[in-house]
């Protein structure tokens, strides 16, 4: 009741950029002190949860309370959106997907760890797993209509493999998987500073149905 009072007045005359921005940055940390609340001692009691860019790992004890500072969140940038319109604001702050490698408990506190904070061995020990996951993810889903699917990249190096996606079947799952594991390969590459010279294909065929499964062929524009 607070905050609808608070932002009904707020709304009364517009506000700045700088304003919403301010109550975005304090929503955020009222929400990372709200899922630190919780002591961990089982990890899997946690449910990574995401948040627009951003992952969360949330207690059931707390999902009610942070669903209800999740929608205030989200009224905020909303509001933030229209200041930065009124004033000319662009918004250049799109960030790659970066999912989660793993959930763990540390020092009683949940955290996630991400590709980023894995040595060069983790990555190549996590690789080939990701790889086979994805591989297998359709694999009892037998392709008889390509229109059913769409096309992805996954990084295989300086180039790109081509991977189908169902359009209606955990596609929201696949497509993460295909993002934790092209963070992976780039930060392999990347401590193993591999320079890529070009010329690779970059654009994908319609998905092709060939003996049940679906294929993407890519070529170079």
């Amino acid at each position: 009741m607070t905050f609808l009072l608070f932002f009904a007045c707020s709304k009364s005359e517009p506000q700045s950029y700088e304003y919403w921005s301010k109550l975005v940055n304090e929503k955020y940390q009222e929400i990372n002190l709200l899922v630190q609340s919780v002591p961990c001692t089982d990890i899997e009691a946690f449910q990574i949860t995401k948040m627009g860019a951003s992952y969360y790992l949330v207690h059931p004890s707390i999902k009610t309370q942070f669903d209800k500072l999740q929608t205030e969140l989200q009224q905020l940038e909303k509001e933030r959106g229209k200041a930065a319109s009124r004033e000319g604001i662009l918004s250049d702050s799109y960030m790659l997907p970066n999912p989660p490698v793993r959930k763990v408990c540390d020092q009683g506190k949940p955290k996630l760890i991400y590709v980023q904070n894995l040595s060069i061995d983790e990555i190549n020990a996590e690789l080939p797993v990701r790889y086979k996951e994805i591989q297998e993810f359709y694999q009892d889903i037998p392709c008889t209509d390509p229109n059913e699917w769409t096309s992805y990249f996954l990084r295989t190096g300086c180039c790109m493999e081509g991977v189908a996606i169902h359009k209606t079947i955990r596609s929201e799952e696949m497509v993460a998987k295909i993002e934790l594991y092209n963070r992976l390969m780039e930060a392999k590459m990347h401590l193993e500073k591999v320079h890529c010279e070009g010329g690779c294909p970059n654009m994908a065929k319609p998905v092709q149905c060939k003996d049940g499964k679906p294929i993407v062929e890519l070529y170079k524009s």
